[in-house]
């Protein structure tokens, strides 16, 4: 009997009390729950007690040579005779700790979003210290237009139980699913973000509650620079949202889309700033625990909206850099000189942050299918070296943006079927993992281990297609505002030979991949019903797609050599 014991009633600790009675009984054992209200009676030599406790309350349990100390939002198990302690510093912490616990004594995994898998027994593994801290102090998923409730909270179910802490949406996003998600957030304590482009939404949404035109004359110049009145109604309409929803913990309001010539440059960002740590004094002001942070962002390829030059760096408000147009195939300390420029704009940011007592957080771009596109690549390697990269950088967060599919008439037939979602997932999970604080190893072994006798294999398919696909994306810069599956909307190029050279040579790898088997399941499979099938059948799947997609841009690229 597993008898498990409680020692607050915080929402987040009754919902990790649920999910271990669950996931205890559906592993075959039989279980109770009790709150501990009036001190720790011994244990009965029948029970294995099961305790979640914070690690406040351990201290003041235990001696002082047993205390243990946690960083972060990380957690610690801890075997004494009969008694696991589950200790964590926050509520959400504690969860994290009963799925570790799960993994760890009974083989859970949670690697495939659609997947809740006991792979093999671990019980009775011991575990007399164990402690978890995570690599990063912000980690998870950024999501701007993806309306599917469902989907959504799947994410965030699957998001906690992989070490996720963050989910950030748009102002309209949030307005769409708010009323199907909200409970999943809060239960959880995660922290939840809003933002993104949604400053022109905004601004509708006041000239319609108030009915005049406060769109007129709108640009990102005008309101950061100029429009007092306009900004202070924005602002009261932020301050509104947050106090509707208590599991808003952060804003991160970005300029519109646009680039920004660099006649006009001088005092954007400066203004930007200010407005952001006026929305951030209003938020306190009204009795609101909300953070706030500006986006440094090279908008249309504008280096004036990325490189800080002479701004002062705020000491109110937190900063998130992202930089648009990386070649994937390189890491962050490659010597192309975009990416030079780019690392020492971070760099100079983060140094800059930190001086003043802020974090940097970056915004990655590898759940991204209009950035990669639907010639989609797996990015193992290269999600491995940027996250050791950015930790040997202190960077404080990395978050994963996911964005879906964008379907173009050249290839419409083809991918109505295609399974984004289950194809990005590797991407965010390989992310998630490791974010998390996981060793590299230990999360491919684990993402593989269900392809059995043939794992390598497997394994070794999707790394060679890393180092052939993940090159397309350096192409994002010099076709600029195309990308190498925009092949209508450009001319003739010196680059198109060199293009098509690139994919015949991907055509011709993914020709030698044998997909016999899976071909008369095409008929059935659509892009959503991937919990129908395999990982084994899916990854193929992704193959048919990958070789059916990669042929119509060869083609298209060749005509133009």
């Amino acid at each position: 009997m597993h008898k498990i014991i409680y020692f607050h009633s915080h929402e987040t600790i009754l919902f990790a009390v649920e999910e271990l009675r669950r996931l205890i009984e559906k592993a075959g054992y039989k279980s109770s729950v009790y709150e501990n209200k009036s001190g720790l009676a011994e244990a009965n030599e029948n029970d294995f007690r099961v305790l979640l406790i914070t690690t406040i309350q351990y201290r003041a349990m235990v001696s002082k040579e047993k205390i243990v100390n946690i960083n972060l939002d990380g957690f610690a198990l801890v075997s004494s005779g009969k008694d696991l302690w589950i200790i964590g510093n926050e509520p959400r912490s504690i969860l994290y700790g009963v799925y570790m616990y799960c993994r760890k004594y009974f083989g859970y995994q949670w690697t495939h979003l659609d997947r809740e898998e006991i792979i093999e027994h671990k019980q009775g593994e011991n575990l007399d210290l164990f402690i978890h801290e995570p690599m990063f102090v912000r980690r998870g998923n950024i999501f701007e237009t993806i309306n599917e409730p469902g989907y959504i909270n799947s994410l965030i179910d699957w998001g906690v139980k992989n070490g996720q802490n963050e989910f950030f949406f748009t102002f309209f996003l949030w307005d769409e699913i708010k009323s199907y998600i909200t409970s999943g957030l809060k239960k959880r304590s995660v922290q939840v973000t809003l933002g993104g482009h949604s400053l022109r939404y905004l601004l509708a949404l006041i000239q319609k509650e108030n009915k005049k035109n406060s769109l007129e004359n709108y640009e990102n110049l005008q309101f950061f620079g100029e429009n007092i009145a306009l900004q202070d109604e924005l602002i009261d309409k932020i301050i509104t949202i947050c106090q509707e929803n208590e599991v808003i913990t952060r804003i991160s309001l970005w300029p519109e889309d646009v680039g920004i010539k660099e006649k006009n440059a001088d005092g954007f960002l400066i203004n930007y700033i200010r407005f952001t740590e006026k929305l951030k004094s209003s938020l306190s002001a009204s009795n609101l625990a909300v953070e706030v942070e500006y986006i440094v962002y090279n908008a249309g390829l504008s280096w004036d909206m990325l490189e800080r030059k002479q701004t002062e760096i705020s000491t109110e408000v937190d900063v998130l850099y992202a930089y648009w147009g990386r070649d994937y195939s390189k890491p962050i300390y490659s010597n192309e000189p975009s990416q030079e420029r780019a690392l020492r704009t971070l760099e100079d940011w983060n140094t800059q942050t930190s001086r003043n007592g802020r974090c940097l957080t970056v915004l990655e771009y590898y759940s991204d299918h209009f950035m990669l596109s639907e010639l989609f690549p797996p990015l193992l390697t290269r999600i491995a070296s940027d996250l050791h990269d950015y930790s040997q950088l202190h960077i404080q967060g990395v978050l994963n943006l996911i964005v879906p599919l964008h379907r173009k008439q050249i290839n419409h037939e083809v991918s109505a079927n295609y399974p984004w979602k289950w194809i990005h997932h590797l991407n965010n999970y390989i992310y998630s993992r490791l974010a998390w604080g996981e060793k590299y190893e230990e999360v491919l072994e684990e993402y593989f281990s269900v392809f059995k006798e043939e794992k390598d294999i497997f394994q070794k398919m999707l790394l060679d297609l890393e180092k052939l696909i993940s090159p397309y994306s350096k192409w994002n810069v010099p076709l600029f505002p195309a990308r190498v599956v925009d092949p209508e909307k450009l001319d003739l190029l010196a680059s198109s030979l060199q293009i098509s050279t690139e994919l015949k040579a991907t055509d011709s790898y993914l020709s030698t991949i044998e997909l016999s088997e899976i071909e008369p399941l095409v008929a059935i499979q659509t892009k959503d019903n991937y919990s129908t099938f395999t990982p084994r059948e899916m990854t193929l799947f992704y193959i048919y797609y990958l070789r059916l997609i990669n042929k119509i841009y060869s083609k298209e690229w060749e005509s133009k050599d």
